[in-house]
Order: C-alpha cells, then structure tokens, then sequence
C-alpha cells in the first residue's frame, strides 16, 4: 500500500511539474499573443503567430495591443493589400485583422471582438464579391471555434487550453524554435501578410492553373450577379452599422475589385459583375445614412469596375502582372492607391486617380455604364490577346 501511495504521489509531482513547466512556457512564449501578462516575452514577439491559427492570432491582437486606433477587417484580399504601415497613416496603433479565407461570418465576428475589448476610431471592412449574396460560411473552415471568436460553451476549455494544452506547448515551442532561426512568420507585429505564399512556378503558369481550375466549373462567380442579399448576412451588416453609430467608430466598407479576365468573354454583354448584390448594399448603406448625423455617416466605396488597373495585362515569360498577385488578390500599390482615394491622402500611383468610387444610389446608374464603357475597351483592345489565352486554355481543359 505504502508502495502505490509513493507511486501515485511521485506520479502526481511529475505532472505538476509538466503542467507548470508547460504553463511557464506558454506565458513566456504567447504564441498567438492570447496570454499578455509580465511573463511574455518581448524578444519573441517578431516571431509569434503559428500556422493554421490565423483567427487566433488575430484575436490575440485584438487582446495585446495597448491600443487599436484603426482596424483592417477581411479576407486574404485586406491581408496582403492594405498595409498597416503605410506611412500616410500616421499613427503606430493601426492593425490588420483580416486572415486568410474569412468571410463575412467570421469578418462580423471580429468585429464583434474587436469592440468589446478595444474603441476603434475607425474601422474598414472589406467585402468580397458575391460575400452578400450567398449563404457561404467559412467559420468551418479554419481555426475560427478554437479561437477566441468560438461558441461560448466552450470559452472555458478554450482558455485551459491556451494555458496548459499540449497545442499551445507545440505553438510556443515553435516560435522560439523560429526565434533561434530568425525565421519569421507570415504576419509581422501588426498582422499585415508580409511573406506572402510563392508559387513554385512563374506567374502566369500560376495564372493558367487558376483559368483551369475556374474552366471546370464554368465560372459560377460570373453567373450569380443577379442573387439577392442574403437575408442573415444583409441583418449582421444592419447591426454592425448601427453599433458603430453607436460607439462613434467610422466605418467604411470596401467592396474588392477583381481581375477582370477570368469573367471576360468575348460573346458576353457588358456588365459591372455582382450589380444586383452592389445595387442592393448600396442601398441599405443608403437607408441608414438617410438618418445619421453627418459624421456618423457610412462610407461605401466600390473598385471593382473594368478599369485599366483591373485589366493589368497577363506577364510575359517569367514576369508579373503590376497592379495583382493573382486573379482575385490585388498588390500592395494598389491597396495604397485604394485607401489614399478612401482617405483622401496624397496619391502615389498616378493610374489610380480616378480608381474606384463612393456609391449612392444617386451614381449607381453612372458607376453601371462606367464598368461597361471599361469593358467595351477591353475586349476590343488590349485584352485580346488575353482573351484568346483564356479561350485556348479553356478549349484545351474541356477537350475541345
């Protein structure tokens, strides 16, 4: 008896030095930045934000930073276009909260986090083509449940697990491995996507990939313009409006623009893509203002029209496009030009100076021609070549 006694005793010490061991690593490494106390360390905070925890980590900002003046909220396209750092900004206290394949469920989420521990003075969010219009939800997809965005019945587990679980040890143990190596993350001190993924072959290679994927399924984005709100998502944008009325937070929604030759067809009539489901936003936008005091008003800007810079030709041979990384994911140029037009700061990229616009209902019409004049031009002239790459690359993956 004695014997098993000695044994379970030496056997509990051992566990309460792991889970104190495991606890002292965890505060000390902060991986997703969820557990500010004395402990953490400020050397290895260039280094924190493991993979596949990027709603985490973002929270984790949410919970760690002194002060969030302004807030970047979105998708992958807020990741890697609209740089906190930009030096227009003026202020060290903007963060970008978006991550990789969040969607407007998991972008009202955030938000609903960010104003419950942080007074933003302004936040910008960006809502992707066709978001509004479809009952797609993303928070399945990632680590949204494990973060702390997740339902509240399991808010307990989660914080034990963020002290004490074998996850967290992982995470920590891996930030000071990436430490020792001057390995950092994707996303810096404020959550801007500065190591961006890089495809293993030339840009328009990639871009073929991407027209052969989208050829298989007919490019369903293009034939979905006409949907209707849907009825949830449209009530969630409702409230947050009116929550930053509440809170005095400015609020501007971006809609994104999109490359255009994935959804060019030679055949086709022009049109502004998702018109129905920008027509619709703009009115709701319109609807609230119509009762707001002027500096509470919502700003709603719209760049995904075919102007030139969304008509940035294909790369020759091993180059790059200028203006797009990829078909749906703009460039760093471009998110600068996009909140200098939102922001009325000085523009830098001189093609930009008449990019994008502030939607009423009162130039919604105009905004409508505007997009067909663009593609008019489009088909008919510099986007012919591209065209026919497009139509080629489609016969070839349909066998014909």
């Amino acid at each position: 008896m004695t014997a098993i006694r000695s044994y379970l005793k030496a056997l509990c010490l051992c566990l309460g030095a792991a889970l104190l061991a495991s606890l002292l690593i965890n505060l000390w490494a902060d991986p997703c930045r969820v557990l500010p106390t004395p402990l953490q360390s400020e050397a290895l905070d260039p280094y924190r934000g493991p993979p596949g925890r990027h709603r985490t980590t973002k929270c984790g900002f949410v919970r760690s930073a002194p002060s969030i003046g302004v807030a970047l909220i979105g998708s992958s396209r807020v990741g890697s276009g609209l740089d906190p750092f930009d030096p227009r900004w003026g202020r060290d206290d903007v963060y970008n909260l978006s991550y990789p394949a969040g969607y407007f469920y998991e972008n009202e989420a955030m938000f609903r986090y960010l104003v419950e521990h942080q007074q933003p003075e302004l936040v910008i969010l960006g809502l992707d083509p066709g978001d509004l219009s479809s009952d797609f939800d993303s928070r399945g997809i990632g680590d949204f449940a494990g973060s702390p965005m997740g339902p509240d019945k399991t808010a307990l587990d989660r914080e034990i697990r963020y002290l004490f679980g074998i996850s967290s040890l992982e995470a920590s143990v891996d930030v000071i491995s990436r430490s020792m190596s001057e390995d950092l993350p994707e996303f810096d001190a404020r959550g801007y996507l500065r190591r961006p993924p890089q495809p293993s072959m030339s840009q328009r290679e990639f871009l073929e990939l991407a027209i052969r994927g989208e050829s298989m399924f007919d490019f369903p984005d293009a034939v979905r313009r006409s949907d209707p709100l849907d009825p949830e998502k449209a009530e969630l944008l409702h409230k947050l409006i009116l929550t930053c009325r509440e809170r005095d937070i400015r609020l501007i929604l971006l809609l994104h623009p999109m490359h255009v030759l994935p959804h060019a067809r030679p055949d086709a009539p022009p049109l502004l893509h998702f018109e129905t489901e920008r027509r619709l936003i703009t009115g709701l936008v319109a609807g609230l203002n119509a009762d707001a005091p002027a500096d509470q008003q919502v700003d709603l800007w719209d760049f995904g029209d075919h102007h030139p810079i969304n008509c940035d030709p294909l790369p020759e041979g091993d180059g790059r496009m200028r203006y797009w990384t990829d078909f749906n994911h703009y460039s760093a140029e471009v998110g600068g030009a996009m909140l200098a037009r939102m922001l009325g700061w000085p523009m830098e990229l001189e093609a930009a100076r008449d990019y994008g616009i502030r939607l009423t209902p009162e130039n919604f019409d105009g905004w409508v021609e505007r997009s067909k004049e663009g593609y008019r031009r489009y088909i008919s002239g510099p986007g012919i070549p591209d065209l026919e790459w497009k139509e080629r690359i489609i016969r070839e993956t349909r066998g014909g």
